[in-house]
């Protein structure tokens, strides 16, 4: 049971390629931010790391669930094609 992370990545790089006038503008602000008011930054960042682990996990637990059940359907299957 892997996961596809070069699919993820092209994923996300495809998404700031096409929206990169918002990257960069993200990227300033947050550069701004850390040089003004590095306090809220790093709580900002904080905050943002817990949600991209929470997402990561439930991610990650919805495709596991989504793999096991293709699995039980397939051996399901093939057991009926077997009688």
């Amino acid at each position: 049971m892997s996961l596809n992370f070069e699919s993820y990545y092209l994923e996300i790089l495809t998404y700031f390629r096409a929206n990169i006038h918002v990257a960069i503008a993200l990227g300033v602000v947050l550069f701004l931010l850390l040089v003004r008011k590095p306090k809220l930054f790093f709580t900002i960042a904080l905050l943002v790391a817990i949600n991209i682990a929470t997402l990561y996990v439930i991610s990650y637990t919805a495709s596991v669930s989504d793999m096991q059940k293709k699995k039980l359907i397939s051996k399901t299957t093939e057991q009926i094609r077997a009688y």
